[in-house]
């Protein structure tokens, strides 16, 4: 599908520019998560090992709008299911927060 002012390269249905977006997303964010693991085995906190998931999460959007691209999966699936993502990452970002509160809470009670 093309409209006016898009520019882009197309091979049949498959929008060249837009797999090179995701391509360049896909490995930007498996990098990222690569180095939350990193992390988490370097610190081993539950905290860390919450964050690095949440990183992992993230690399399943691009792997799903790529999906969703070739036909794969359909777009209202897909739509569901880049939502899911998010709804996780949120938790798991929320549950490393709350975690690193309660450890901090513990940590200062034990100080005094």
């Amino acid at each position: 599908m093309t409209w006016p002012g898009h520019m882009g390269f197309h091979l049949g249905e498959f929008h060249v520019d837009f797999g090179a977006v995701l391509l360049v997303s896909g490995v930007a964010t498996a990098a990222l998560c690569a180095l939350g693991l990193a992390a988490y085995r370097r610190r081993g906190s539950r905290a860390y090992l919450l964050v690095a998931l949440a990183l992992g999460a993230l690399v399943a959007r691009p792997l799903l709008a790529g999906l969703s691209m070739v036909g794969a999966i359909s777009p209202t699936s897909h739509h569901t299911l880049e939502h899911a993502a998010d709804a996780l990452v949120v938790a798991l970002v929320l549950g490393a927060v709350y975690y690193s509160r309660q450890v901090e809470k513990r940590l200062d009670n034990r100080d005094t």
